[in-house]
């Protein structure tokens, strides 16, 4: 009996820790580049030079919570690697929360 209940118990710590990847997994993942005041263009990690790339704008404001190298959105600077977890507002991308992770 208590084989059954560890084998329950280790199925469900597998589960749990799946959703939690799931639930924490950036939205987007690359390099800023053409950064202005309030949005950047964000760029593929690897560049195949003949593929066609939609590249992401995402916009951040004050609010938006920086983790990392540097906390503020004030500090992020143009080909820095970045994750970034977005909202959908009024057709814009706007990033909840930007992680740094290589400069």
């Amino acid at each position: 009996m208590k084989r059954i209940w560890l084998s329950v118990f280790v199925i469900i710590a597998i589960v749990a820790f799946l959703v939690f990847l799931f639930i924490n997994r950036a939205d987007e993942h690359g390099k800023i580049g053409e950064l202005e005041e309030s949005n950047f263009v964000l760029y593929p990690i690897k560049v195949d030079p003949e593929a066609d790339y939609n590249l992401p704008e995402i916009y951040f404001s004050n609010g938006t919570k920086v983790v990392g190298e540097v906390n503020s959105v004030m500090d992020l600077k143009e080909r820095q690697e970045v994750k970034v977890w977005v909202e959908e507002i009024e057709g814009k991308k706007v990033a909840n929360k930007i992680k740094i992770l290589k400069e």
